[in-house]
């Protein structure tokens, strides 16, 4: 059996294999491997990731410690990409044994989530020269962030139920928050267009005053149209994200018509 420690990672690991034996009492049984993977270096925190606002450079420093009792050199810090980030020198914070990292990301125009390998060469006590790869997130965030950030959907499972007597509402919502703490808002408004005004209702509820807010989309009646659809838009007291706009969609089962 082999293990593969570049794809597992962690420090418990677990696999099971199954033993064939010609034993006519018991011909197959399980075999549970367990053991324990030592980082020649463990990052903190654990995923190294820059974010902040897009347009703007990223920035962010981590540490980085001997995960294992060989002494560690750091003697190089090159990436393999496209060169997105660059990284200053290694800073010792114990000898061999921990080292802090500062990375910078240029800025990027549009929000985005990109992703960069960072390597360190390194030299180890047991006299080995190695090259660690760690995965490095480049998050260039919006001004304003939805989650979920897709389309609302309400989809004939769910809407079918309003047919029944005494049905409750449906309800969904959208979280909006700042893409940095520095964002400061509010969500002032929330339209329909008249394609689905007469269907669904909304409110707003802080959530956070200045930094967060939920925008509820109720529906609570049947409708007689197979799917309606439309544009919502959030309106927001920012100067530079003033208002943002999603589809919101409702599917509804038709009942079949019979012939005479």
């Amino acid at each position: 059996m082999n293990l593969d420690t570049k794809k597992v990672r962690g420090k418990g690991v677990s696999k099971v294999m199954k033993v064939f034996s010609n034993d006519p009492v018991n011909p197959e049984f399980s075999l549970t491997l367990k053991g324990t993977i030592l980082e020649i270096l463990e990052t903190r925190p654990l995923q190294i990731k820059l974010q902040g606002l897009a347009g703007k450079p990223l920035e962010g420093t981590f540490e980085f410690n001997a995960g294992s009792p060989l002494d560690v050199e750091i003697v190089d810090v090159r990436t393999a990409g496209k060169g997105w980030i660059t990284a200053a020198e290694p800073v010792v914070i114990e000898e061999g044994r921990s080292f802090e990292l500062s990375l910078s990301a240029s800025a990027n125009s549009k929000p985005a989530v990109l992703r960069e390998k960072l390597i360190l060469d390194v030299k180890t006590s047991d006299g080995q020269d190695r090259s660690l790869e760690f995965n490095v997130q480049l998050d260039h965030r919006d001004r304003i962030v939805l989650q979920p950030k897709n389309n609302i959907k309400f989809m004939d499972k769910e809407t079918r139920n309003l047919l029944n007597a005494g049905s409750k509402p449906i309800e969904k919502s959208i979280l909006v928050t700042g893409g940095d703490p520095g964002v400061s808002f509010e969500v002032t408004e929330v339209n329909l267009d008249d394609r689905i005004q007469g269907a669904f209702t909304t409110r707003i509820q802080e959530v956070v005053a200045g930094k967060s807010y939920r925008v509820w989309i109720t529906l609570s009646e049947y409708q007689s149209t197979p799917t309606v659809l439309g544009k919502m838009t959030i309106k927001t007291s920012d100067e530079i994200k003033k208002e943002i706009s999603m589809w919101v969609m409702g599917q509804f089962p038709q009942k079949r018509q019979t012939a005479p």
